[in-house]
């Protein structure tokens, strides 16, 4: 594993002895691919308004984070304005299982789940890293969570929301925040997630000085030849 990646009690979590490489475990490269703006308006969306991207596997959608979707939804509904943007899967039963229990949610929490959240269908890399580009900021999910998916939108400059678990799968995408100094984009609680992602839509001064400091920091997740070694 990896010592960013873990926490400070992680050898008890194993029956295998761990063996934590340094830093994140691995020696990465920037993709660099040719950026493509992607048509919005054929996918459903408006690149005026706030987009909230949430590029996990739908499997990771579990239940465990319906209610932060839900809040920050709730706050996207009341301000007019923002979107959860959704990707289908190559499963299309498993995309309808996820949304079908999300419109439940939605709809107990008396959200308008057509209004703020949308489903656009896998991009290709380059259209991929355009939206990232466009977007307001990158969701996390709660419980498994995504490690490649928040380097690419570090490497856009792009802020990523993560929730950090108990466990390593959980600690994924919190990982390569905390390396680079960004603390206060990861949450401990769904609560304190929904309130992250919220102030960065709000909060326009706050997320162009986080975009400014990903730039100026995100070089530290590249080329770290210390766990090859």
């Amino acid at each position: 594993s990896a010592q960013a990646l873990e926490p400070a009690d992680a050898a008890g979590h194993y029956v295998e002895r761990l063996v934590a490489l340094p830093s994140l475990g691995v020696c990465l490269q920037p993709l660099q691919p040719e950026v493509v703006v992607p048509d919005f308006a054929g996918l459903g969306l408006n690149p005026d308004e706030p987009l909230l991207l949430c590029p996990g596997t739908p499997f990771k959608y579990t239940p465990q984070g319906d209610a932060a979707l839900v809040a920050i939804a709730r706050r996207l509904q009341a301000l007019g304005r923002g979107r959860l943007v959704f990707f289908l899967s190559h499963r299309p039963a498993m995309s309808r299982q996820v949304e079908q229990r999300m419109r439940k949610a939605f709809d107990k929490g008396g959200v308008d789940y057509d209004r703020t959240v949308a489903w656009v269908p896998t991009l290709s890399r380059g259209r991929f890293y355009g939206l990232m580009r466009r977007s307001t900021a990158m969701l996390d999910t709660l419980g498994f969570s995504g490690f490649n998916t928040a380097v690419q939108g570090l490497e856009c400059d792009l802020p990523v929301v993560a929730f950090e678990g108990e466990f390593m799968r959980g600690r994924l995408a919190s990982g390569p925040l905390r390396h680079l100094g960004l603390d206060e984009l990861v949450a401990r609680t769904p609560e304190a997630f929904a309130g992250i992602a919220l102030r960065l839509v709000e909060d326009e001064a706050w997320r162009a000085h986080l975009e400014r400091e990903i730039a100026q920091r995100r070089h530290a997740l590249f080329h770290d030849q210390a766990p090859v070694r």
